[in-house]
Order: structure tokens, then C-alpha cells, then sequence
């Protein structure tokens, strides 16, 4: 049996509650921002990698990713201000042809080794590294639409095919009407009444690296973007530096995509895991290979739990 030292640990982490999720609402690329209740589920993950690096003697995070959606970015502000540490934050795209260069340019302030708890007058700075590739599924025409309606529009085979199926497609959005314009921008006019941002604003950078962004994602879709940021950021800078741990914070489908990817689970069995607010899982890699040991949660009996309400979105309330 591996034994601890021997392993990287990544902490995988579905942002707190949105608003959006609390309205039971598809969010997708929409920028919503974290409930009283989302920012206290940041609190609570904080204090559970504290006391697993505690027990464990494990480095806290030394390094954090995050999606470009404001949500997961909260969501890291709140546990970097629990762990007494500041973010250096850099935009990245992190795709097969640029991450190197990305990488290169930018001066990475690592968490030194050993650091389980931080003296509160000496506050360390991690770098926080973004990217478009950790953000939410694309759900294309969904996104900003409440799941029961949409539920009762497909029925119940086609709402899970859709939602769950490794291979399930929402259509296409149309970013004319599911987009804040630049100009004369429509509001709720359109039956949309919350939107994705501008990206010519919003993504800039990515558009200007002719970054392929999606109008409408399946789970495959998902890990076709993210498999060269994990390949090639995540695991590159863990295996380069000698880095004990690190924290993605990250939505339910990329959580699910990562996972699938690195633990190698089938179509099939992906379609059976869902992924709940605010409760971290640890995986643990194989320090010399980068191969998947295993995982669990921090709070398995919640994971459990929580999991199932989010299966059921859709079909119940969200309490």
C-alpha cells in the first residue's frame, strides 16, 4: 500500500452555494455570485484541509487553480483568507500549444513545503492561476433557464440524458440573445433573464489566443478542454516542483471531468456521480507516476448526502 508521503495530494473542490444555484437554475458560464450559505461552505472546506493537513502532516495547498466564473473565485478568496494566505492571481489559458510559454512568464510563488498551519503575522503569497478551461459545462440554451421548466419541457429520460449522460448535449445557446451585448443589450426582454458576460469584455484574452469557446458542452466536451490544462499545468508544475498538494476549485462538471480523467472511470460509471457544494476531495497521485491511488471526501457523510440532492435537482426544491 502506498503510504501517505508518497503521494500528491490534489484537493478537487465544486465551489460554495451560487444564487443561481439556490434559485435552481442552470448556470453554466452565467457569473453568479456565492450565498451567505456558499461562503460559509468555504469556511467550512478551509478548516477541513487545515485538520487533514494537521492530523496528516501534509503541506496545505501549495498552489490554486480556479475557473474565470466569479463563484469559484469567491469561493478561493474565502479559503485563502481562512489559511492566512494572499493570492497572486494570473489569467491563463493553459491549452496544449501555449501553456509552456504561459508557464515561463510567469514568476510561480509556490507555498514552501512543511506548511501546515501559518503563523498569523507572517501571511504568505501562493499563486492562484485562472483559467476558462476550469469553468462550469457550457450548458448552451439552458443556461440562465429554471430545471423543473426545463425538466417538464424534455421529460425526464431526455432532462438526465442531457444533464448526466457522458455524451448528453443541451442545443446550442444563441449568443444574441443569452449574452449581455456590448450595445443596446436587450435584458430580460429576451426571456433570459440572467445571462452569460460579454466575452469580447470577459474573454479577451482567450479570444485573442483563439481559445475555442464552447456555445453548448457535453461532460466529453468538457474533458476534451480541460485534459491538456490538467496534462500540462496541474500535473507539469506538481511533478516540476516537488509540490506535496494543490487545490482546484472548480464546478460540478469539471469536478466530475477531472475526476474521471485521472482515475480513468468509464462513460458509464461517470453518469452515476455528482458532486456537491463546497466539500473537498482529496486524490491522491502517485508522486513518481501521477497515477491515481485514491480518493475520498472530507466529509464523506455530507458528500453523500448532498450528492444525492443535487442528482435531483430538477425534480425536488433545493432546500
Amino acid at each position: 500500500m502506498t503510504s501517505s508521503s508518497e503521494t500528491f495530494k490534489l484537493f478537487l473542490l465544486r465551489h460554495g452555494q451560487s444564487n443561481l444555484n439556490h434559485e435552481n437554475i442552470f448556470c453554466g458560464w452565467i457569473d453568479a455570485k456565492l450565498t451567505e450559505k456558499g461562503e460559509n461552505q468555504a469556511r467550512n472546506t478551509a478548516k477541513l484541509i487545515q485538520d487533514y493537513c494537521q492530523t496528516n502532516n501534509v503541506t496545505l495547498p501549495q498552489i490554486g487553480y480556479s475557473s474565470r466564473l466569479i463563484r469559484t473565485q469567491q469561493t478561493m478568496d474565502v479559503i485563502l483568507e481562512q489559511f492566512n494566505l494572499k493570492g497572486d492571481k494570473h489569467i491563463i489559458c493553459g491549452g496544449e500549444k501555449t501553456s509552456s510559454r504561459e508557464l515561463a512568464q510567469i514568476p510561480l510563488k509556490l507555498l514552501p513545503s512543511n506548511t501546515i498551519t501559518n503563523d498569523k503575522s507572517d501571511i504568505n503569497e501562493v499563486s492562484i492561476l485562472q483559467t476558462w478551461r476550469l469553468n462550469e459545462r457550457h450548458y448552451g440554451s439552458w443556461q440562465g433557464q429554471r430545471k423543473p421548466q426545463i425538466l417538464q419541457q424534455y421529460g425526464d429520460e431526455q432532462y438526465m440524458y442531457i444533464r448526466r449522460d457522458f455524451n448528453g448535449r443541451p442545443p446550442k445557446v444563441d449568443l444574441n440573445l443569452e449574452m449581455v451585448q456590448e450595445i443596446d443589450d436587450k435584458g430580460s426582454s429576451t426571456g433570459y433573464e440572467f445571462k452569460e458576460p460579454n466575452r469580447h469584455l470577459k474573454y479577451g484574452l482567450e479570444e485573442s489566443n483563439n481559445e475555442p469557446l464552447p456555445c453548448g458542452e457535453s461532460l466529453c466536451d468538457v474533458g476534451k478542454r480541460l485534459g491538456p490544462f490538467l496534462d500540462n499545468v496541474v500535473l507539469k508544475i506538481a511533478k516540476d516542483h516537488h509540490l506535496d498538494s494543490s487545490l482546484i476549485v472548480g464546478h460540478g462538471s469539471t469536478v466530475r471531468s477531472a475526476l474521471k480523467m485521472l482515475e480513468g472511470i468509464s462513460d458509464e460509471e461517470i453518469k452515476g456521480i455528482d458532486i456537491p457544494n463546497g466539500i473537498p476531495l482529496v486524490i491522491e497521485l502517485d508522486r513518481a507516476s501521477l497515477k491515481f491511488v485514491r480518493r475520498f471526501y472530507l466529509d464523506p457523510e455530507s458528500a453523500k448526502i448532498n450528492a444525492e440532492k443535487v442528482r435531483k435537482e430538477g425534480f425536488e426544491n433545493n432546500p
